[in-house]
Parts: structure tokens; sequence; C-alpha cells
């Protein structure tokens, strides 16, 4: 009897932990990147650039460390002997950011370092004679590169040389090779600016990361002439575009104020800062503003009521319902609990919903610098309930 009433304990404590594995396996999944649609492998790396005007702000004792960080995927040719990329690198540095920026723990977090990409770290590039446009995506301010992985990988791997900008302070964590660490300067950092409107605080803020896109080209631009780089005469330095997230959105505004042929997606764009001149100014280049509900009926949507006016032809504007304004940077492949916290909407339930928005982009762009049709973004926009052109 002894025996038996052991063996049942036993077979009790294994079925609790196998349910209590379950419910982990439920609750944080290892959603891995779905795989983009284009002909080419994609190969990642990462690079190191000098920022030669630096700022400090004595008030939040912030000081700019004098340079920012470029990720950049790449049509790739052989991969057999690459690395292939977990979406978030496992590096404590990493988790602890995200502990800052979410007030959640770090442990909530350490599992997805082990959810796959399609990328391959330092392959080769592709050995043909395409030569690739550059895509540079802005970041919402307090996010990371790899929470726009998938979109990265659906545009390298039809071709784009796609490179994400992060810069210290404004991204949840930044670390260099020297071991200076930078996490998130909070997001009360407008309130603890010194004098200035909110208005004006968002708009010099962003006119201060605008310069990185500067910095970014111009390092891309001495790689595309060095005849011992990978990427020598690779990349079209004529055919720049900008994919602007939220506060990233904000940066591509400015940066399109003086830059009057760049076109953009920008995906719940910061308006705050800008006057409507300055908006009318930006908009006239070629757009695709991706818009949520949630950012319709924000800030944004004064100005976003009139937004579709007397616009340029080549101005569409595509809205998302069931969406959140973080679903654009892939939040809710974390865990489904972003969902029933309301963090992240419906629409992100959906299991092509990554794949229709970077679709979405990708048409986009496309058409600007490949040819292709802007019917076929109409085209998508039907097929898709939540989309409506």
């Amino acid at each position: 009897m002894k025996m038996r009433a052991g063996y049942s304990t036993i077979i009790a404590i294994f079925g609790i932990l196998m349910g209590v594995i379950a419910i982990l396996n439920y609750l944080f999944p290892l959603n891995h990147m779905p795989l983009p649609e284009g002909p080419h492998e994609v190969g990642f790396r990462s690079y190191e650039v000098s920022n030669p005007q630096p700022t400090s702000v004595a008030e939040i004792n912030f000081s700019d460390p004098g340079k920012i960080r470029l990720d950049i995927w790449y049509p790739a040719g052989d991969v057999s002997e690459a690395l292939r990329k977990g979406w978030i690198d496992n590096d404590p540095l990493v988790f602890q950011g995200f502990e800052i920026m979410t007030g959640y723990p770090r442990e909530l977090f350490e599992h997805i370092y082990r959810v796959k990409t399609n990328s391959f770290v330092e392959a080769p590039p592709v050995e043909d004679s395409s030569i690739w446009p550059i895509m540079i995506l802005l970041l919402g301010w307090s996010s990371i590169s790899e929470l726009h992985t998938s979109l990265a990988e659906s545009l390298a791997s039809a071709g784009y040389f796609v490179v994400s900008i992060e810069h210290p302070g404004a991204c949840a964590v930044v670390s260099f090779s020297n071991g200076d660490v930078h996490y998130f300067l909070g997001n009360d950092l407008l309130e603890k600016l010194p004098e200035g409107t909110r208005e004006s605080k968002v708009g010099m803020l962003s006119k201060y990361l605008a310069r990185d896109i500067d910095y970014a080209i111009e390092y891309l631009q001495r790689m595309n002439c060095d005849p011992s780089s990978d990427f020598f005469e690779r990349i079209n330095m004529n055919n720049i575009g900008l994919y602007g997230h939220s506060g990233g959105g904000a940066v591509a505004i400015q940066y399109a104020l003086v830059n009057s042929d760049v076109p953009m997606v920008l995906a719940d764009p910061t308006l705050e800062g800008f006057s409507t001149r300055e908006l009318d100014t930006a908009f006239s280049n070629e757009i695709l503003l991706m818009t949520t509900e949630e950012w319709e009926s924000g800030i944004n949507g004064d100005y976003s009521s009139s937004i579709a006016k007397e616009r340029n032809e080549h101005f569409y504007n595509l809205r998302i319902s069931d969406m959140r304004h973080v679903d654009f940077a892939m939040v809710r492949n974390l865990s489904p609990l972003t969902f029933f916290f309301g963090e992240t909407g419906r629409f992100m339930n959906d299991e092509d919903a990554i794949r229709n928005l970077d679709s979405a982009v990708k048409l986009f762009f496309d058409s600007v610098f490949f040819g292709g049709e802007i019917e076929e973004l109409f085209a998508l926009s039907e097929s898709v309930p939540e989309f409506s052109m």
C-alpha cells in the first residue's frame, strides 16, 4: 500500500509539473519570426558609428557618448556556416533594460533570446549584380532594433539594405564594444528637460535625433566606396527610404523638412512639436501613413482629420482597426498576456497579422523603388478586414 501511495504521489507531482510547464509555454511562448517571402536569405551585422556632435544636458545628468549603433539586415548568399541570430541577444544588459523600461521583472523576458529569426550573423552578401535601396528604421523612443526584426527581414529578403539606428538614451538599452551601456532616459523625459513647452521639447529631441540619419548615411557612403568592404558598390545611395514608428516618426518628419525627396512610411507618428505648416511640408513627400484608432483618437487626431485634404497623389493612409500603438513593434510576440492586459489589440491574435503589416510597408516601397504597382497595396487592404485605405 505504501508503494502504491508513493507512486501515486510521484504521478501527481509529475502531472503538476507538466501542467506548470504547459502554462508557462502558453504565457511565454517562443513565437519565431515568420519566414520572409523574398528570394534572398538575410544577413545581419552591427556597427558602431561616431557621432561628431554629441551633446549633454546637465539638468537630467545626460552626456551623449559620442556614438550610435547601426543594426543592418541585407540580402545574403551562402548562410550554411553562419550563426542564426536569436530575436533578442542573450545579454543580461538587455533584460535589465527591459525591466527599467517596462517595470516588469527581467525574468519575464529572459526566454526570448531562444526565439528564432531568419537572420544569419556575418553571412556573406548575395553574389549577384544587384544594388540595394537603403531603408532606414527609426525606432519609437524606448524601443530597440530587434522589435522590428520581422519587417527588416521582409525587406532585406526582397532586396533592400535595412539600417536601424539605435541612439543611447532614446532606446531601451544600447551597449557598445568598450563596455559602455546606456539605458532609456525614461517616459518622463520631457518633464525633466529644462525650459520650454512639451511641443518645443519634442521638436528639439526629434531634431537632434534626425542628425543620426546623416551620420548613418555618411557611414554607408564610406562603406559603399571602400573596395575592402563586403558591401563595396552594392548600396544604392540615391534611393533612401525611411520607416518611423511613434517618436521615430517625428524624427522622420524632421528629416523630411529638409529632404523633400525622401519617401516615408510613418506608423502612428508623433506629431507634437510641429506646426501645421511644417506637417504640410513634410507630408508633401511620398508617404504611407499607417494609423491605429488609438493614434487617431489621441493628440494627433486634430491634424489627422484634415490630413487627406489637398494632399499629393502619392500620399496614402492605411487605417488599422483592433490594433494598438505598440503593435507596430511586435510586443504581442512576447506573450498573450499583452492582449489580456489590454496592451495589444485583437488584430495581432491573427497569425498573419505581422506578415500583413510587413507586406503593406514593402508594397509601398516597392512601388517607389522597384516600379511595383501601388494597386497591390490596395488589394492587400481589401483582403484584410482590419485594413482600410
